[in-house]
């Protein structure tokens, strides 16, 4: 079964995802670690087939293919758990999950900037379509997970050139950028300094430089400056030299994501400037924004597209949405009856091929071969009318009819075939699916904590979720899902740099 987990902006502080999100990159080798250790202990198979990570500065999202929806999500937030050093407590707290049509429907509207920070900005694409290929390069996709993420690109594409919104396909480097030539009053003569050398640095110099701006400089507290510099025409600033660049920078573009390096003594003497604090680890120290002349804008002052629901684009985006959703579904209807297709081929094939061997023993030749070929046409004509029978009955939600309807006609089991039974469980049928969930709901509604290795005695899922610890409840704030700034620090050994 399809299902997901998410945590995003939409929901979260964004120091909340910072903490999450740090050793995400880790995620996908921790889940099949925490599998291992999971079926050494109780001989059970792999729970999860698939998965496709999705890490950016406003979101941590995790797409799987798993045979089992509750210990899915158990076993992605022990791995969280595990990369971000937060208590499972609180990482539960911070994630929501769902399985089946709520999964795509959200994630074609991620994909097409409809839940970005920037509405309509074009970068996620590009993010998740860069976790897609390292997922499917490291052999972490399915077939499902592969029809689902080619569906959203082609949302993607469509929502796009059919139905700009928001930001209309710019990115949100572009949209922050803009807002600093609007406080600014334009970009003429303008001295720039940017902070970092990561994404954000690459894409907002291109930004500026797009804009009419020369004068820039580069400042890396992780000594990157140089190559940056070098490779992109700017000036490099030295550690002594970084309070003189400060004072003389109208625009300040903090992007380095190291954490806490520009202070308010840094910027006593700068005049009017304008700072643009755009890492999900701020750069700034909170007083920053508080000085005379200083103008700061963060990621939370960018939102765009607050567009009226009325709003014919939005409209329109969400209707492209719509039909990506249900052309993905109806093609893993069709998916269901493969297997019975492919068997009843393989019954009809395999006796062609035995009368064609037959026939060979006593027609040789020319004659032997237009024979052949004969009674390959007549097959192929004979077998196209059922297949396009099947593939209606499924595209309109008869595939469980039709599946029945092939066990009792032809006699095949399809399941000894690796097919799904009616019930799309992998014992034709005679066990039972888990409860589908309404829609997105929670982690820790969803999934009773559980030790990090599950044993047939805790297997019990119905069980209610336990209470959280004192401690746990004092340092999380329930505001109806949000968890509140600064609830825990990973250990310094994981804190990394996005510079």
């Amino acid at each position: 079964m399809l299902a997901a987990l998410r945590a995003s902006h939409e929901h979260l502080d964004l120091d909340v995802l910072d903490a999450l999100t740090r050793g995400a990159d880790a995620l996908p080798q921790v889940i099949e670690q925490l599998q291992a250790e999971r079926g050494g202990a109780v001989g059970a198979t792999p729970v999860i087939s698939g998965e496709v990570v999705i890490s950016t500065c406003n979101r941590l999202e995790v797409y799987l293919d798993t045979d089992r929806f509750h210990e899915g999500v158990d076993l992605v937030i022990d791995a969280v758990s595990r990369t971000s050093g937060l208590d499972r407590e609180v990482v539960s707290l911070c994630f929501d999950a769902a399985m089946d049509a709520p999964v795509p429907q959200h994630l074609y509207e991620v994909i097409s900037g409809l839940r970005s920070l920037v509405l309509g900005e074009a970068e996620i694409a590009g993010q998740v379509r860069q976790a897609y290929e390292k997922a499917r390069r490291g052999g972490r996709t399915t077939s499902m997970l592969h029809d689902l993420f080619q569906h959203g690109f082609r949302c993607a594409k469509s929502v796009a050139t059919q139905a700009p919104v928001g930001a209309a396909g710019r990115s949100g480097a572009a949209v922050a950028v803009d807002r600093a030539g609007l406080e600014l009053g334009g970009f003429e003569g303008c001295s720039v300094l940017i902070i970092g050398t990561g994404a954000y640095a690459r894409l907002g110099l291109a930004e500026l430089m797009r804009r009419g701006v020369r004068e820039v400089r580069v400042f890396s507290p992780s000594g990157r400056a140089g190559g940056f510099a070098e490779r992109h025409g700017a000036h490099v600033v030295r550690p002594d030299g970084l309070e003189q660049a400060i004072r003389e920078a109208d625009l300040v573009l903090a992007c380095s994501g190291r954490g806490t390096s520009l202070f308010p003594e840094q910027f006593l003497d700068a005049g009017r400037t304008v700072v643009l604090d755009l890492a999900l680890r701020s750069d700034l120290h909170p007083l920053v924004r508080h000085l005379k002349g200083i103008t700061v804008l963060g990621l939370a002052d960018l939102k765009l597209g607050t567009e009226a629901e009325a709003d014919p684009a939005l409209i329109t985006a969400r209707e492209i949405v719509a039909e990506n959703v249900e052309a993905f579904r109806v093609q893993q209807e069709v998916r269901r009856i493969d297997p019975a297709m492919a068997a009843l081929r393989r019954e009809v094939f395999d006796a062609a091929d035995t009368e064609i061997d037959h026939l060979r023993r006593t027609v040789s030749g020319e004659t032997a071969d237009q024979l052949e070929r004969s009674v390959r046409r007549i097959l192929g004509k004979v077998m196209h009318q059922p297949a396009e029978r099947a593939r209606h009955l499924a595209e309109t939600g008869f595939a469980d009819a039709y599946v029945e309807a092939f066990h009792t006609i032809f006699g095949i089991d399809i399941s000894a075939a690796g097919g799904e039974g009616p019930e799309g469980s992998p014992d034709g049928g005679v066990g039972e699916r888990e409860p589908v969930p309404a829609g997105w709901m929670r982690a820790d509604r969803t999934v009773p904590p559980f030790s990090s290795v599950r044993t047939a005695a805790l297997a019990d899922e119905t069980a209610a979720p336990a209470p959280l610890s004192a401690a746990t409840a004092a340092r999380v704030a329930l505001r109806g899902g949000k968890c509140p700034a600064g609830f825990g620090a990973a250990p310094a050994e994981q804190v990394g740099t996005r510079d």
